[in-house]
């Protein structure tokens, strides 16, 4: 993940959120967000890494990023 989306806690706790539940609702409620709000959040994350977070390949792409991410030691948890 670049340091530009690192650096905000909010983008990476959503997107971590949205990767493990799958659903835009599901993760809105989980974030006590309204769904709009985290739908604008993502496609803002989506054009910063270049790719759709809400289709499958992104959803994907966006867990493994994640994944790789905390394996190399800068991620939370």
């Amino acid at each position: 993940m670049g340091t530009r989306i690192a650096s905000r806690p909010d983008d990476l706790d959503a997107l971590d959120v949205y990767c493990t539940a799958g659903s835009l609702r599901r993760s809105a409620d989980l974030l006590h967000l309204h769904h709009s709000s985290l739908v604008r959040r993502l496609e803002n994350l989506g054009r910063s890494m270049s790719f759709n977070l809400t289709d499958p390949a992104g959803l994907m792409r966006a867990g493994l990023a994640l994944t790789l991410w905390r394996l190399l030691g800068d991620g939370h948890g």
